[in-house]
């Protein structure tokens, strides 16, 4: 029973390690992290580090949500983003939760509800890490 637990014991503290790394890349031989609740990525040969989630667009463009833990969705060729979750609703309108790590859900009618409201701003092009 105690092999067992301290087994468990010493996943559970890697599963923890890996979730504290998931923000960083590696680019010759060096890491880059972002801040918490943000992304870290590689495009073009460089350490990209945005605030909250990024997406590359159809021109190799990155764009970030400018809020930690936010989030991002494209419509219509443009990329908005939010304090919270985003979604694109089944009539191809953006919508993101103002509240920050918020969530927007949609219903069988259509309707779509966010955390606090929802907003749509444009997505912000990622500093390069430092």
């Amino acid at each position: 029973m105690k092999r067992i637990l301290l087994s468990g014991l010493a996943l559970l503290a890697v599963l923890l390690s890996a979730q504290a790394w998931a923000n960083c890349v590696n680019l010759n031989g060096r890491s880059y992290c972002s801040e918490d609740g943000g992304i870290a990525l590689v495009q073009r040969g460089q350490a990209m580090c945005g605030k909250g989630e990024c997406v590359i667009d159809e021109f190799g463009n990155v764009l970030c949500s400018p809020y930690p833990g936010g989030g991002v969705v494209r419509a219509n060729g443009v990329t908005y983003a939010g304090p919270g979750a985003c979604l694109l609703s089944r009539d191809g309108n953006p919508y993101c939760a103002k509240q920050p790590r918020g969530s927007c859900q949609q219903d069988a009618d259509g309707n779509v509800r966010c955390d606090g409201g929802w907003v749509r701003e444009k997505a912000e092009r990622p500093e390069r890490c430092r």
